[in-house]
C-alpha cells in the first residue's frame, strides 16, 4: 500500500513539474516570436533605406548628373590637348 502511494506521488510531481516546464516554455516561444517579427520587420524597413540609398548614390555619382553640376560650376569640356613633349620611356633597352 504504501508503495503504491509513494509511486503515484512520484508520478504526480512528475505530471505537475513538466506541465510547468511545458509553459515556461510556451511562453517564452510565444514571446520569442513577437521579438522575431518586430526584429524582421525592423531588418526590412533597413534594407528597404539601404535599396533607396544606393539607388540615389548611383543617381549623383552617374556621368550625366556629374558633367551637368560641373556645367553649372562653370567646368568646360576641353576642346584640344596641348603636350609640351613626350614622356621618357620607362625603361631604355640597351
Amino acid at each position: 500500500m504504501k508503495k503504491s502511494f509513494f509511486v503515484l506521488s512520484i508520478l504526480l510531481v512528475i505530471i505537475v513539474v513538466l506541465t510547468i516546464t511545458r509553459a515556461v516554455v510556451s511562453n517564452s516561444l510565444a514571446t520569442s516570436g513577437v521579438d522575431l517579427n518586430k526584429l524582421s520587420a525592423e531588418v526590412d524597413s533597413y534594407q528597404r533605406e539601404s535599396a533607396l540609398l544606393e539607388e540615389k548614390i548611383l543617381n549623383e555619382s552617374s556621368f550625366t548628373n556629374l558633367k551637368e553640376e560641373a556645367g553649372r560650376q562653370g567646368y568646360e569640356t576641353m576642346s584640344s590637348q596641348i603636350v609640351l613633349s613626350a614622356p621618357l620611356p620607362m625603361a631604355y633597352n640597351k
